[in-house]
């Protein structure tokens, strides 16, 4: 899998670019290509997983917040043991995929909220992945 980064906000592509970031807008030049950038995460600190996993639960029967349609809810929660939301060390953004394209962004500040977040989507089904990414530990990701 090819894994591309936006050097202007973070995003991250998975095995396409398209011409400009999802994110942030920035051209397909400010994008650079890092394979590796998981496994680098977690070598660099192997101790830091149990609180930088996402934990992914999906409720896909009912949504009480978009009852008139069907929704498929993806809940994250980063960490088994959660992550700390300090001045200094905190997760910047969660970001959902569906099937490997990118589909949502929650931004985080450090002290007023839990790492955590809600995604409502409207087609239910295909692999979901999460990506965080931490201000200290990196970019950590897990696919249900």
């Amino acid at each position: 899998m090819k894994i591309y980064i936006c050097q202007v906000c973070g995003h991250i592509a998975f095995n396409n670019l398209q011409d400009k970031c999802p994110v942030c807008g920035a051209e397909k030049d400010k994008f650079l290509q890092n394979d590796a950038i998981f496994k680098e995460s977690i070598k660099k600190s192997p101790e830091a997983e149990i609180k930088h996993v996402p934990s992914i639960a999906v409720n896909d029967e009912s949504c009480s917040l978009i009852p008139e349609s069907s929704c498929m809810d993806v809940v994250v929660r980063i960490g088994k043991v959660m992550h700390p939301m300090e001045e200094k060390h905190y997760i910047r953004f969660i970001d959902a995929y569906q099937n490997d394209k990118f589909i949502a962004r929650t931004e985080l500040t450090p002290l007023s909220v839990y790492p955590a977040a809600c995604f409502h989507l409207k087609e239910a089904g295909g692999k979901i992945t999460i990506v965080e990414n931490c201000s200290i530990h990196g970019y950590w990701k897990s696919e249900i």
